[in-house]
């Protein structure tokens, strides 16, 4: 029988240099380097849930969670209102509703503040509606990215201070893959960050979400990324089954001030003909907060 010798190889692999390209500064990535985003620009507000942590942010992305026919919509109106009586410019993208009904509610807020219709005329000219067909991007592409360029292409033009979503759930990439749902908050966050300018959007809680429970982050009916790309989550609670009027808006996520989260406010409302806005909040605690969910929760509505 032959033996058998097994010869192994030795070799030795040459030792790269890493050569420090001297054309990059060793501080590149310092953050010496990173400029500190200007924040003293305010938006002043009379609504607390947004005082308690410096109010609207520039650069940031700010959710409101809150059921169909519930508020959403007046509430934004009601911010819209303050921004451009303040003197701000202002950008409402509406996928729902019409812009007449928009005229109707802030004319009819105006009237009642001031008497001269020139005035009124030059603060509605403070803000902007715009829909899916005054874009450039046919919203069949579902190309986020372009829709987006092409929604803030109006932005810079119109040197526009706050952006406002009347509603996420329901503009073009609502019911899209959850890739694409993904890609639009990247995208839409990514450009708020780029311009500095407060972005705020309203979306709906999942169909499988009970009317009775109180709102939670896990409730919003979108990909992931809605819950975890925007800076502040807010939810508007009703409690239809104990009194209709009644809406509680609970903090559930902030960027900073976490120890803000959970805080309670509950809206006052003003009747304006057979509209009407918000027009200040006061903050509840919670003793006053958790027999109101209970009870709604157990209650049965009385036809």
């Amino acid at each position: 029988m032959k033996k058998v010798i097994i010869i192994k190889p030795t070799f030795k692999l040459p030792e790269i240099q890493h050569e420090p390209n001297k054309n990059i500064p060793n501080n590149l990535y310092s953050l010496n380097n990173v400029r500190i985003k200007n924040t003293t620009k305010k938006f002043k507000t009379t609504f607390q849930f947004l005082n308690c942590h410096g109010g609207l942010q520039a650069g940031h992305l700010h959710l409101l969670l809150g059921r169909t026919n519930k508020g959403k919509s007046t509430l934004i109106l009601s911010l819209i209102l303050e921004n451009i009586i303040n003197g701000h410019k202002v950008l409402l993208f509406l996928s729902e509703g019409l812009k007449s009904d928009v005229k109707k509610v802030i004319e009819a807020y105006l009237s009642t503040r001031y008497k001269e219709q020139s005035t009124i005329k030059e603060t509605i000219d403070r803000l902007l509606v715009v829909k899916d067909s005054d874009l450039d991007t046919p919203n069949e592409t579902l190309n986020a990215r372009l829709w987006i360029n092409s929604l803030f292409k109006i932005v810079k033009e119109q040197q526009v201070e706050i952006v406002y979503f009347d509603n996420f759930s329901t503009c073009s990439f609502s019911d899209s893959s959850p890739e694409i749902q993904a890609q639009f908050i990247r995208s839409l966050n990514s450009i708020t960050e780029n311009l500095e300018i407060p972005v705020f959007g309203s979306v709906h809680p999942a169909k499988t979400v009970s009317p009775k429970k109180e709102l939670v982050l896990d409730d919003i009916r979108a990909n992931s990324a809605f819950i975890n790309i925007p800076s502040n989550i807010y939810a508007l609670n009703d409690f239809s089954n104990i009194d209709n009027n009644t809406r509680i808006i609970k903090i559930l996520k902030l960027r900073r001030y976490g120890d803000l989260v959970g805080k309670y406010f509950q809206l006052a409302f003003k009747k304006i003909n057979h509209e009407g806005i918000y027009i200040k909040d006061t903050v509840l605690d919670l003793k006053n907060t958790n027999p109101l969910f209970l009870d709604n929760k157990l209650i049965k509505k009385q036809v």
